[in-house]
């Protein structure tokens, strides 16, 4: 039998790191962010699609990291409210910085986008791995 030591990069890698609306949560450069929605619906069979950006909220919102292409949704006919549940995946590839904001939108579907509310300041993106101070501190004969 052997046992295999985990780091805790290895183990966080594995299990995911998961942050409430409004939690900062804090990835790497070359992470994913796997942001869960849900709405409600009422009405006819329509078909849309959702889009989430993770950006910065100025006098517009600037979007930085944005998923491979619009998540497509389907809503079936009902006359009472459903929960749909959504899952959209945000590649980080670059962009180091802190104070990223994040907000979705359902579109293509009948009148205007619905939007959520903008979540500020609750994703930091780390970069490239840095040292600094490798230094030789001392040597002896043993």
């Amino acid at each position: 039998m052997t046992l295999k030591a985990y780091t805790i990069e290895e183990v966080i890698g594995a299990v995911g790191v998961a942050a409430l609306p409004g939690e900062k949560l804090t990835v790497m450069v070359g992470d994913t962010v796997r942001v869960h929605l849900s709405v409600d619906y009422m009405g006819p069979a329509i078909d849309g699609a959702v889009w989430v950006a993770i950006g910065r909220q100025n006098l517009g919102f600037a979007e930085d990291f944005v998923p491979d292409a619009p998540v497509p949704v389907h809503f079936n006919q009902s006359f009472d409210w459903i929960t749909y549940p959504i899952v959209v995946d945000i590649p980080i590839w670059d962009r180091p910085g802190t104070d990223y904001d994040m907000y979705a939108k359902i579109m293509g579907v009948p009148g205007p986008d619905i939007f959520t509310d903008i979540l500020l300041n609750i994703i930091d993106v780390l970069g490239a791995v840095e040292f600094r101070n490798f230094t030789i501190d001392s040597y002896e004969k043993i």
